[in-house]
């Protein structure tokens, strides 16, 4: 059955889109999550909007779009790919359609420069109106962002990729597509120093795949080597990335790396989340409120250290909890979809 959508909130990626629809209720309707790979080409984004129409009920239907899709290199730069993606999106049935801004949060006629990776923006905004002081991580399939929220206002040092990367408030890692080789050069194992080679063989996606901590729905990219997503295969791949061919004989080997490697990507998320909360003077048991692909690694990870963590979707509205919990996966598009709703 078709769900009755009202407000569509739309973040277009270089890999992905995704999709969270409310209806006149403003309660969660509907969910997407899809391939786009805009860094093929234009037309790949193209197709997703004939998908979006059908989802359109009438053409009252509101519509917000965030991006960080502009960042992909088939762009002669970054204005260039706001500017072409902004054309396509004219393509989407609805009368009114919005794009967010830092401040003032929507805009019906974007300036380029402004619109630029804003989708981590969306989510503090929404969570000024839910807690006083907070943590958000939003850990995704290739990034993770930081965004602090102290007595009731986002906090940021920056506001555009070159900043929050250095200083922390941008981490390029993510539950997905990150290349091993990036969150470590080594690990200790045994008491020895093993080496990765920084070549793209294998990524994060295979070790979360060999944890087990992967839901089918997400594992949607193809593999690196562009072979199945078996186990066995996941540690073909691991194996290949520290130099030597897979036997059945090295799983107990390769779990243990798997869960290393792991280790070593949440240990630093953690790490800045602590830095963050020193920068702006919160308290060490202020609150960490989680959303992403990721989110549940990260969760379970803190809750065992002893950390007050949530899932966004403590603070989603609505009955249907299960769709409220899998919109906080795609926390940009539902986080604009929820203060587009807001704002009429």
């Amino acid at each position: 059955m078709k769900p009755k959508v009202e407000y569509l909130g739309i973040d277009i990626g270089g890999a992905h889109i995704k999709i969270v629809c409310l209806n006149i209720k403003k309660e969660v309707c509907y969910v997407g999550y899809k391939q786009c790979p805009l860094w093929k080409g234009i037309e790949n984004l193209k197709r997703e909007i004939k998908f979006i129409n059908s989802l359109i009920t009438n053409k009252n239907n509101k519509c917000c779009i965030t991006m960080t899709g502009e960042l992909c290199d088939i762009f002669k730069n970054r204005r260039s790919g706001a500017k072409e993606i902004i054309k396509v999106c004219k393509l989407i049935n609805c009368r009114k359609f919005y794009y967010t801004k830092l401040d003032e949060m929507f805009t019906s006629r974007p300036k380029f420069d402004e619109i630029i990776s804003m989708n981590w923006h969306s989510i503090g905004k929404l969570s000024e109106k839910k807690v006083k002081n907070a943590i958000l991580i939003d850990f995704g399939s290739t990034t993770t962002d930081l965004i602090c929220i102290k007595n009731g206002q986002m906090k940021y040092e920056s506001s555009d990729d070159f900043g929050r990367i250095n200083n922390s408030e941008l981490l390029y890692t993510g539950f997905m597509r990150t290349p091993l080789f990036a969150i470590t050069p080594y690990i200790n194992y045994i008491k020895k120093r093993i080496k990765l080679i920084p070549e793209n063989f294998s990524n994060t996606s295979d070790i979360y795949r060999i944890k087990k901590e992967i839901k089918k729905n997400f594992d949607i990219d193809n593999t690196l080597d562009n072979r199945s997503k078996t186990l066995e295969s996941s540690m073909q791949r691991v194996s290949r990335s520290l130099g030597f061919d897979f036997k059945k004989e090295d799983q107990r080997l390769i779990k243990k790396i798997s869960e290393e490697i792991s280790n070593i990507q949440l240990k630093e998320i953690a790490k800045k989340i602590f830095e963050m909360m020193k920068t702006y003077g919160l308290k060490k048991n202020t609150s960490i409120i989680i959303s992403g692909i990721g989110q549940d690694v990260l969760i379970n990870f803190l809750k065992s250290r002893k950390k007050t963590v949530l899932s966004l979707a403590n603070f989603i509205k609505g009955r249907n909890r299960k769709l409220n919990k899998i919109a906080t996966y795609h926390a940009p598009a539902l986080s604009i979809a929820i203060l587009l709703a807001d704002s009429k």
